[in-house]
């Protein structure tokens, strides 16, 4: 967090939805992904709008949202098949 300034020109925040009200993000920059790291961890925040505030001062040209549904988990299903949602954000 500390390397975001008004100068930064990030490609992509992809934010992720770890669990409800639990969202970590990665940003892509000039080819390259990278996880937003806040005091020796990756960022956490209650809400995808909190993960946006982070990067006010930067110019951010797509944000995207992405939740991986536990529906399987909670059906018993033994096979996890891949099923992860990504939205504009």
């Amino acid at each position: 967090i500390a390397d975001l300034n008004p100068d930064l020109t990030i490609d992509c925040v992809t934010i992720l939805s770890l669990m409800p009200s639990l969202y970590t993000a990665r940003v892509h920059i000039a080819g390259q992904d990278h996880l937003l790291i806040e005091n020796g961890t990756s960022i956490r925040r209650p809400s995808a709008e909190s993960i946006k505030r982070v990067f006010s001062t930067c110019q951010v040209l797509e944000y995207r949202l992405v939740h991986a549904s536990a529906y399987d988990e909670m059906i018993g299903q033994g096979t996890k098949v891949e099923n992860t949602l990504e939205i504009p954000a």
